[in-house]
């Protein structure tokens, strides 16, 4: 009983693991590029399953696609089916077999083409021995998508064979057709966006060997005519010989152009001077042998020169002041088909504001004279700087048969208001997709318009231009533009004397994820308090337009304009830890995070703040005040002071005159001494005494001013009276000069001493002295 239940496990695990691997599904999703994508757009898939032909005999496939739920499934015994879904769903589906969600696979719906008609069969013999016919064609696009091609052939009974092939050719061995009889063949290219069916071909299968092909001998000008021989031929007669001749200039190496029912000649009258031709010949011998032998060898010739036609492409990169503002003149090299012959120099005429006229001659050379070269990137634009104020420019080519028209330059005038054009530019897949908008009375006076697009970047761009006629208000420009590069694209119009800058604006034709934000830091402001701050991405490095910043603390993140370059923060906690980061989001994704730690610092106390308003503005008052004092100490004339002199030193003996003196007197300041000559009186030194600043004791009469001399005449007799009765001597008798302790001392007080300082007789004289 064990060893049936093992095997009953076994069996069911076989079971289901064959299941599942019939269940593996294959699919391939395609949308049609040759159609305008609109918000829908078809998508044809087709399924496969390993080991399976018919995948929905085996399970119903679902597609499931974001935000549609289920669609319908695969019709029954189908592998391919259709199916209708939103543009911008198309990055990715999901296909379920049956529901079984195990068994899911993602699908990538990818862009392709429907094949164009192959070429007509070219069927030949290329082997004697073995008589096998093979077959030839070209395809006529590349679909980008799985492609078959079958060749089908019909015998003289009207049956009707094919062959697949995943090349060119096909062979068809001798067994598969009868000799000597007519086949017709054609060829059919099929993929899952459509199919296609080329031109029938007929041949004998008794003529299906390749003569050898022609020998170009020469050619002749004027007009320009190319022979040829075929010795194969030569029995047959040159009347029996067809002939098929290709040719293309060399500006045009991949475009043949085919001329049928030629002979032995061929005269080309379409030629162009001074270009470089290319041909190649091919024929049969006879009307019973149909098969073309191969091309010849390729015959090249060039034409002789003429005189150039038309005129340059020209156009300048000037400021409005072209006085004091660099200014260079482009021109795009002439081409061959209007040169016409070998541009020896071109010719620039500057006509100044003084009325001259002059001609400057920029010689082909690329390493010296005025003439340069812009970068390896524009090998086609030339350059020539303008170093004096002009009016007039003019630029022609010269070649050895003559000198092409000039061309006027019309300056760029910027100073007039522009009207609003509406300039909307999209880059996608190296083209631009310019259109723009303009007011008919505005355009009724343009002569053309013209879309200048150059790179921003730090080295010299290359500059290129695109004229269009004013009656256009969209262009596409195609070019060798690349990815993740920023191009300014702007819009002027050309009038018959000047020219209008009317827009501009940047487009990327791939965008890529930013780089990081740079100088990412933070400012705190409080213990709550931060400003995020950073600086934007320069348009050179940013690989995309930015459409916003993501600004993020910790786990919370914020979206801000791509013209925002900060972000105050509040609300935070004091003495704490936080991580700050910044990111660029462009179309094609977020950038790397540009990321800083900061900690908040402590929460102030109330008493702090206080002391820290008032202390702050306290130090820097007494700052200031003690730089005007150094600057007024260090700035202004020293005066002497009078009170380092012996002879004010009494003034000291004020603190001893008695109680019913003022006490403003105590505080008296000496402004001036007075010297009184010797009179009838005895000598009287008045001590600065200014009797503004006495205050009279109330005690002392009515009359201010007498009382006020009586008050000082009583203060003097009084001092005297103190002097003879000793009553202050003996309390200073110990003050001494510092030299007489010195020196012992003398037993002379030093009031009775006529001895005079230095200072007093340099600053002081006494009365002697006048």
């Amino acid at each position: 009983m064990a060893w049936r239940n093992v095997k009953v496990h076994l069996l069911i695990s076989l079971y289901m693991w064959a299941c599942s691997q019939a269940f593996e599904v294959d699919v391939s999703c395609w949308w049609n590029q040759a159609l305008p994508a609109g918000p829908n757009v078809s998508v044809v898939c087709h399924a496969s399953a390993r080991g399976r032909a018919n995948i929905c005999d085996l399970c119903q496939l679902y597609v499931i696609t974001p935000g549609h739920g289920r669609l319908p499934p695969c019709a029954s015994s189908k592998e391919t089916f259709n199916f209708s879904i939103a543009t911008k769903l198309t990055g990715q589906i999901r296909c379920v077999c049956s529901g079984d969600a195990a068994h899911t696979c993602n699908v990538t719906v990818r862009g392709g083409y429907p094949p164009s008609s192959p070429s007509r069969p070219d069927c030949a013999g290329l082997d004697d021995v073995t008589e096998n016919i093979h077959c030839f064609w070209t395809k006529s696009n590349e679909p980008m998508i799985p492609t078959i091609y079958t060749l089908h052939w019909k015998d003289y009974n009207g049956k009707v064979y094919s062959r697949e092939s995943d090349e060119e050719n096909v062979v068809i061995s001798r067994m598969e057709y009868m000799k000597n009889s007519v086949i017709t063949a054609w060829v059919t290219a099929k993929n899952l966006l459509g199919s296609a069916r080329s031109e029938e071909y007929s041949f004998n299968t008794g003529h299906i060997f390749r003569p050898d092909p022609p020998n170009i001998i020469t050619h002749s000008f004027m007009p320009l005519v190319i022979y040829w021989n075929m010795s194969l031929c030569e029995i047959a007669g040159p009347l029996e010989k067809t002939c098929q001749v290709q040719y293309h200039a060399h500006n045009h190496m991949l475009d043949w152009i085919q001329e049928d029912d030629c002979q032995s000649q061929f005269p080309f009258e379409d030629s162009q001077p001074f270009t470089e031709y290319s041909f190649r010949v091919r024929c049969h011998c006879g009307y019973e042998e149909e098969v073309m032998s191969d091309w010849s060898s390729v015959y090249s010739v060039r034409t002789p020169p003429a005189a150039p036609v038309g005129q340059l492409d020209v156009w300048s990169d000037c400021a409005a002041d072209s006085d004091n503002s660099p200014c260079n003149i482009y021109w795009k090299e002439m081409p061959l088909s209007q040169a016409r012959g070998e541009v020896s120099n071109y010719i620039v005429s500057l006509k100044l504001k003084n009325g001259t006229e002059i001609k400057q001659d920029t010689r082909q050379r690329r390493d010296t004279g005025i003439l340069h070269r812009t970068e390896q990137n524009c090998p086609h634009l030339r350059r020539f700087p303008l170093k004096m104020a002009v009016v007039g420019v003019f630029v022609s080519a010269n070649t050895s048969m003559g000198t092409s028209d000039p061309t006027f330059i019309p300056f760029s005038v910027r100073g007039q208001t522009p009207p609003k054009a509406n300039l909307s530019v999209m880059g996608e897949k190296q083209e631009l997709q310019v259109s723009w908008y303009v007011h008919t009375q505005f355009s009724e006076s343009v002569l053309e318009y013209l879309i200048q697009h150059v790179s921003v970047e730090h080295h010299r761009p290359c500059l290129n231009w695109v004229r269009v006629n004013r009656t256009q208000r969209s262009v596409t420009i195609t070019g060798d533009f690349r990815n993740y590069t920023a191009y300014n694209v702007s819009l002027f119009a050309v009038f018959n004397n000047h020219s209008t800058f009317l827009e501009s604006a940047i487009v990327y034709t791939r965008q890529g994820v930013p780089p990081k934000v740079p100088q990412f830091h933070v400012k705190i402001i409080s213990p709550s308090s931060v400003i995020l701050m950073w600086n934007p991405i320069p348009v050179q490095e940013s690989k995309g337009v930015i459409l916003y910043y993501v600004v993020g603390i910790d786990e919370t993140r914020f979206n801000l304009s791509s013209d925002r370059t900060s972000l105050p923060l509040s609300d935070l906690q004091p003495s704490q830890q936080y991580q700050a980061w910044v990111s660029a989001v462009s179309a094609a994704g977020e950038g790397m995070r540009s990321t800083t730690t900061f900690s908040t610092p402590e929460e102030y106390s109330f008493a702090t703040s206080i002391a820290l308003a008032v202390l702050i503005p306290l130090s820097f008052l007494i700052l200031v005040f003690a730089f005007i004092f150094v600057l007024l100490r260090c700035c202004s004339q020293k005066i002497p002071d009078p009170l380092n002199s012996k002879s004010f030193k009494h003034l000291n003996f004020q603190y001893t005159w008695p109680l019913r003196s003022s006490l403003s007197e105590i505080t008296l300041k000496i402004c001036e001494l007075e010297i009184v000559e010797k009179m009838h009186e005895p000598e009287k030194v008045l001590i600065g005494v200014e009797a503004q600043h006495f205050q009279v004791p109330d005690g002392l009469g009515r009359s201010n001013e007498g009382r006020e001399e009586k008050w000082i005449e009583d203060s003097e007799e009084s001092n005297r009276d103190l002097l003879k009765q000793g009553s202050w001597r003996k309390e200073y008798s110990e003050m001494v000069d510092t030299d007489e302790e010195e020196n012992g001392g003398t037993g002379e007080e030093w009031w009775d001493q006529h001895c005079v300082s230095d200072y007093e007789r340099h600053f002081m004289p006494p009365v002697e002295a006048n």
